[in-house]
Formats: C-alpha cells, sequence, structure tokens
C-alpha cells in the first residue's frame, strides 16, 4: 500500500516541476504517459495527457519567460507562515530550535555605533587571532623583526 499522501501538488508546481523538466532536455510524451498508466493502473494514457495538457503549456510558457530573461535565478523569500510548517506548528520552543547555527552565515555584526563587522568563520577567527598576537609580540619587542640583516 502506498504512504498516504493528502497534500497534493497545486498546478503552479507542477508547471514548474515540468519547466525544470524543459530546461533539462526531457519532454513529457507518450512514453511518459504510459508509464504513468502502468505505474497508476487506473488510467489510461489518454488520460494522463489530457490532465497535463494546460501544465505543459504553463511549463512552455516559463521556458519562453525564462528564454527572454524575464525570469529570475534568485529565489524569491517568502515570509515564515504564522502557525505554518509541519515541525513547528506556530509554537516558538523554548531553549531554541536545537540547530546550531553557523555564525559564518549571518551577514555582520554590528554594534552599538552602528559599526558593521564582517563575522568570520572559526578558522578565520582562529588565523585572525594569531595574526594580532603577532602584531602584538613585535610591538614588545620594540618593532625591531629579525629579517636576517644585521
Amino acid at each position: 500500500m502506498p504512504p498516504k499522501f493528502d497534500g497534493g501538488f497545486d498546478f503552479e508546481t507542477m508547471a514548474v516541476v515540468l519547466y525544470a523538466m524543459l530546461e533539462s532536455g526531457v519532454t513529457l510524451g507518450n512514453k511518459h504517459y504510459d508509464t504513468m498508466s502502468a505505474a497508476d493502473g487506473s488510467r489510461g494514457r489518454a488520460a494522463f495527457e489530457h490532465q497535463f495538457r494546460k501544465v505543459k503549456a504553463r511549463a512552455k510558457a516559463l521556458q519562453d519567460k525564462a528564454a527572454k530573461g524575464e525570469l529570475s535565478k534568485t529565489p524569491v523569500k517568502t515570509a515564515a507562515r504564522a502557525g505554518g510548517g509541519a515541525a513547528g506548528g506556530g509554537v516558538k520552543k523554548s531553549g531554541g530550535s536545537g540547530k546550531r547555527k553557523n555564525k559564518a552565515d549571518t551577514p555582520a555584526d554590528c554594534n552599538e555605533d552602528d559599526e558593521c563587522e564582517e563575522v568570520l568563520s572559526p578558522s578565520k577567527r582562529a588565523r585572525a587571532k594569531a595574526e594580532i598576537e603577532e602584531d602584538r609580540d613585535e610591538v614588545s619587542d620594540g618593532g625591531a623583526k629579525d629579517d636576517g640583516y644585521a
């Protein structure tokens, strides 16, 4: 028995999937409809072909828009839905999300003077700390660096 899926995919989602297939060189055709029919067992090839006609037309329209440069390559971020998501349920748990945040993923740290500094990854932070300590050692030696010349 197949797993139960209550959601289903909407028209636009299927159009985007077919657009992605078109972009990678796959055109949905009779061979695919025959495969779908065999896997489904209750509908024939013509039923699948009829069901996908408008979706294929929308996918083709998306492909045409992309060819004209009208589609954005960067996905649009949407605001989180209140109470949304399968895991969250809209209730904030105390104690954080349970995931560790990578400091390098955050764009910048700003202090109270609104001076922003780049946030360094742990390895870059260690290198920067070593350079600072090296500079301090040079200053404590009176600025004299042993460069091999006497």
